[in-house]
């Protein structure tokens, strides 16, 4: 399932961390409208796998060193959730939030519509796409973090697989399926994005992805890659 949120802002000024600030808004409406449901997936700081990912996009923008300058004072935030009942449950919670002032760091933020999306079924085995957030292939040694984009050719593949297995460990979906992925460059970027204190190197674009059917409607669902429900990997597909 994938909707539309569209806030508004009090003023120009938005953290350039923006992902924070939409966790925190996912929270704070999923722990008051069900706390059942916050603690199956917030609990603590416990590594909890979501099957949703989101993008932000600002309205007439410019990316400054220390924060956004959003000059139409709005956003829209995108969803796609693989699991149909959390996909309800969130959706609920979120309109439950509806014309509430949400403070950010210097600013607020309202909830002012939900907009249903499309979404497409995907019956072949290879698709074009666009990322719509940073996709974000990472991997933890001695409790340190690397991470990889398009760039590194070989490594990154090998990661990024690494990383959609460990996606599928609460699917019912074979992690051998993984073994058929690829994902290939046809107008790539390389970036580098803040995410609570970190720089991480990341990859936007297009690229042809290819493997299974199955596989491939699960990551168009919940998005690709590590650190998928913190806003990375979303895609769309394109023609």
């Amino acid at each position: 399932m994938r909707y539309q949120l569209s806030f508004s802002l009090e003023n120009e000024y938005f953290p350039l961390d923006y992902r924070r600030i939409i966790l925190s808004f996912i929270k704070k409406a999923l722990s008051e409208y069900d706390e059942t449901t916050y603690e199956k997936y917030y609990h603590a700081k416990d590594p909890i796998k979501k099957p949703f990912t989101f993008s932000v996009y600002f309205y007439s923008s410019e990316f400054q060193k220390d924060k956004i300058l959003v000059h139409k004072k709005s956003l829209e935030v995108s969803f796609s959730i693989a699991d149909y009942s959390l996909a309800i449950m969130l959706y609920n919670s979120i309109n439950h939030q509806r014309y509430k002032e949400f403070p950010i760091a210097n600013n607020k933020m309202i909830l002012n519509n939900i907009m249903m999306l499309p979404e497409t079924q995907i019956t072949t085995e290879q698709i074009k796409i666009k990322f719509l957030s940073p996709l974000i292939v990472r991997e933890r040694v001695n409790e340190k973090d690397w991470y990889y984009s398009y760039c590194d050719g070989e490594k990154f593949e090998e990661i990024l697989k690494i990383n959609v297995k460990e996606q599928l460990e609460t699917t019912n979906i074979p992690k051998e399926t993984v073994d058929t992925l690829k994902l290939e460059p046809i107008n790539p970027k390389k970036t580098v994005v803040k995410f609570y204190e970190k720089q991480m190197e990341a990859s936007l674009g297009t690229y042809l992805l290819s493997g299974d059917k199955t596989l491939l409607n699960f990551l168009y669902q919940c998005g690709l890659g590590s650190r998928h429900s913190s806003g990375f990997g979303m895609f769309s597909i394109i023609k």
